[in-house]
């Protein structure tokens, strides 16, 4: 089962916050990160709805940078 998560950092050169999304999956009682896309937007409610699409749906973690971008555009 994959998790998608949305993460908050600093986006580069300067002090305003971004977020991304982390994609991890749980096999076997070990949790492993197999995708991450920092700095996707500066708007939270945004990147949180994106992230629980993708939960929602189980998207493929291989596929996120297409769905990120499709969102972007």
């Amino acid at each position: 089962m994959y998790r998608f998560e949305v993460m908050e950092l600093y986006s580069l050169g300067s002090r305003q916050l971004s977020y991304g999304i982390l994609a991890s999956v749980l096999e076997n009682d070990a949790c492993t990160c197999v995708a991450y896309i920092p700095d996707i937007s500066c708007n939270r409610a945004f990147v949180e709805e994106l992230a629980r699409r993708c939960n929602e749906g189980q998207l493929s973690p291989m596929h996120l940078l297409d769905v990120v971008l499709d969102a972007l555009s």
